[in-house]
């Protein structure tokens, strides 16, 4: 698993935090920022509670949720015991978007409305299976640097139920299932390539650098090849939709760094003289423009 790594304090700033879920405790919430240098088991709080996935499964079946939701420089990932339709047990082990890719996602959905959402989902999923080919291979040849016989995870990319906070944030992610059987332990859950790709997909510490499809524009192209209505900026090329209920004809970014301003650059003005005020109109700033034509 990655250690913890000192903060990038010119990064934008994401919570690091460990959830865990049972129904009679409630939540535990875990500030890493003040964690001493280390490696960090996250499963650690599910073991305390169960000490093998058999005993997590015990709880499922009686009816009380066990997972845990949590993110090290990295995108948010989830690990539960979940149960199948036939009654079978297994650990669900899964990455979710972040970054530019989320932000691209969230705008496209804003865009598409509610009667294009089908094809939107269709067509994000199929945009995340082409990452994950691309993904896959690098995180694993890291892998056998020091492991020479792994062999990463086939991950599924999936759609869920949008979070309760506004019909425009759906849920997308990669996911893999591990046994939940008697011999299986927590450790066994773990792909290790699955969570290195969490960091790889935040940006943060620059694992995707050296990556061409992970970068904005290739992003945004492999979404519009797949369907997806991504629009980006011609100034800054952030994702941007005019179409947020709040925002309505306004281009607006989700970006917390622009909003509904673009960062593009504004010309030297001369101050009169003397100076009388404090505002000149370069506190405006400049509003967003879509980088191609935009179709209904």
């Amino acid at each position: 698993m990655p250690k913890k790594r000192k903060k990038d304090r010119k990064a934008p700033r994401k919570q690091a935090s460990v959830r865990t879920a049972p129904a009679h405790t409630g939540l535990e919430l875990v500030n890493w920022d003040e964690a001493p240098e280390e490696d960090i088991d996250l499963l650690g709080a599910l073991a305390e509670r169960f000490p093998t996935p058999v005993d997590a499964v015990k709880a499922v079946q009686a009816g009380e949720p066990v997972e845990w939701i949590g993110d090290i420089e990295g995108v948010k990932m989830r690990h539960r015991v979940v149960l199948a339709n036939n009654g079978e047990a297994v650990v669900e082990q899964a990455v979710f978007l972040d970054g530019a890719l989320e932000q691209m996602v969230l705008c496209a959905a804003h865009q598409a409305g509610e009667h294009g959402r089908d094809r939107l989902h269709t067509g994000v999923l199929a945009a995340l299976d082409a990452l994950h080919t691309v993904i896959r291979p690098i995180v694993e040849a890291g892998i056998r640097k020091v492991r020479p016989d792994y062999t990463a995870a086939v991950l599924e990319s999936f759609h869920e139920t949008p979070e309760p906070n506004g019909p425009g944030t759906p849920v997308f992610g990669w996911r893999t299932f591990h046994s939940g059987g008697p011999d299986t332990t927590w450790d066994d859950t773990i792909d290790t390539a699955t969570w290195n790709s969490s960091t790889m997909m935040s940006g943060l510490i620059g694992d995707s650098d050296d990556v061409p499809e992970l970068q904005p524009l290739q992003l945004a192209r492999l979404l519009r090849e797949n369907g997806v209505p991504v629009i980006l900026c011609a100034g800054c090329g952030d994702p941007i939709t005019e179409r947020h209920p709040r925002w309505s004809g306004v281009w607006v970014s989700p970006s917390s760094d622009s909003g509904p301003l673009c960062e593009a650059p504004t010309p030297a003005l001369r101050l009169p003289a003397p100076r009388l005020g404090w505002l000149t109109d370069a506190e405006f700033g400049h509003p967003h423009q879509p980088a191609h034509v935009v179709t209904a």
